[in-house]
C-alpha cells in the first residue's frame, strides 16, 4: 500500500457540497468521491490518499481515504480543457475523514515544515504525488488527532502508559485483557504479524526494525466486557496494521473486519486463508 497526496485549490474549483458531505462523513455515513490526480498511472486500488488545500488559507491536510479502483482517464475536469480535448486522470476514493477548513482546525500548512515532514514537497501544483513512507507514518499518527476533532498531540508527546484509541490519545485504566502481552503474542504466532485486513507487513517494508510490529485488534467491544472476561487470543483478537485499525475505529460501534475487507479489498475477502479466517459469530 502507498500514499499519495490530492490537492485542491478553492481559487480553481469550488466543492459546494463540501459541508453537506462532512457532516455524512462525521455520522459515519460511507461516502465516495472522484479525484482528479494529475497524470498519475501509478495509484492502486487500496492505496492511502491525503487531501491538502491550498491557494488560499486555512491551508493544510483536511481529509483522508481508501482508494476503491486503481486510476484511470476521462475527461479533464477543467471546462475549457476538456472543449480542447484535454483529458485526466482520476481516482476514486471513500472517505474515512472530511474536515470542513471553515469550521474545523484542520492540520495547518506550517506545521508539514517541521523535520518530521521535510522529506515531503506540499506545496505542489498538481495532485496524486507519492508521500515517503515514514512521512506518511509521522502524518498518519498527527491526523488521528485532528481528524477525530481532538487536540493535537504528537507522537514523542505520549505517555508510555497513555493509549491510542479511536484516534485520539486518552488515559484510561485497562483490565488485563487489554494489554496482556501473553494474549497479544498468542495472536501474532496464530495469525503472523501481518494484517488480516490489508495484508501490510512491517518487516517487509522496514527490514528488521519491523520484525513482528503489529497492532492487535479485540473482535468484542471492549466496553461490553466484564471483568471476568477471559481473553482468547485466537477467537477474540486479530493483528491488523495502525491504518486499518483506524479505519476499523472510524465508526462507533467499530466496523467488522469484514465489513473494511468486503469495502476496500473485496479480492482479499474472497480469499480462504488462515490469516483471515473471519466468521460472524465473533464479529460485532
Amino acid at each position: 500500500m502507498e500514499t499519495y497526496l490530492l490537492a485542491w485549490n478553492p481559487k480553481r474549483w469550488q466543492w459546494e457540497d463540501l459541508a453537506r458531505m462532512s457532516q455524512q462523513v462525521k455520522n459515519g455515513n460511507f461516502m465516495s468521491i472522484r479525484w482528479s490526480c494529475g497524470r498519475s498511472k501509478r495509484i492502486k486500488k487500496g492505496d492511502r490518499v491525503f487531501f491538502i488545500r491550498l491557494g488560499e488559507e486555512p491551508r493544510g491536510i483536511f481529509a483522508s481515504g481508501i482508494v476503491l479502483a486503481d486510476s484511470c482517464k476521462d475527461e479533464h475536469w477543467d471546462a475549457v480543457r476538456a472543449a480542447m480535448g484535454g483529458t485526466a486522470m482520476y481516482v476514486e476514493v471513500w472517505l474515512d475523514a472530511l474536515l470542513n477548513p471553515e469550521t474545523d482546525t484542520i492540520i495547518p500548512r506550517e506545521l508539514l515544515d517541521g523535520e518530521l515532514f521535510s522529506a515531503m514537497h506540499w506545496d505542489t501544483q498538481m495532485s496524486g504525488i507519492s508521500i515517503p513512507s515514514r512521512v506518511a507514518s509521522e502524518l498518519e499518527k498527527v491526523w488521528a488527532a485532528f481528524s477525530a476533532g481532538r487536540s493535537l498531540m504528537l507522537a514523542e508527546e505520549i505517555e508510555d502508559d497513555a493509549i491510542i484509541y479511536e484516534g485520539a490519545v486518552r488515559r484510561i485504566s485497562v483490565n488485563a485483557y487489554e494489554r496482556n502481552p501473553k494474549a497479544r503474542q498468542k495472536c501474532i504466532d496464530y495469525y503472523g504479524a501481518s494484517c488480516v485486513v490489508c495484508g501490510f507487513d512491517f518487516r517487509v517494508a522496514y527490514g528488521g526494525v519491523g520484525d513482528g510490529f503489529i497492532h492487535v485488534h479485540h473482535l468484542k467491544q471492549l466496553s461490553k466486557v466484564g471483568e471476568q472476561y477471559k481473553v482468547d487470543p485466537i477467537r477474540d483478537m486479530r493483528p491488523v496494521c495502525p491504518n486499518c485499525h483506524a479505519i476499523i475505529h472510524r465508526r462507533n460501534p467499530a466496523y467488522s473486519i469484514e465489513e473494511v475487507l468486503i469495502v476496500c479489498f473485496p479480492d482479499r475477502a474472497l480469499r480462504k486463508s488462515a490469516a483471515c479466517s473471519i466468521t460472524s459469530e465473533y464479529l460485532e
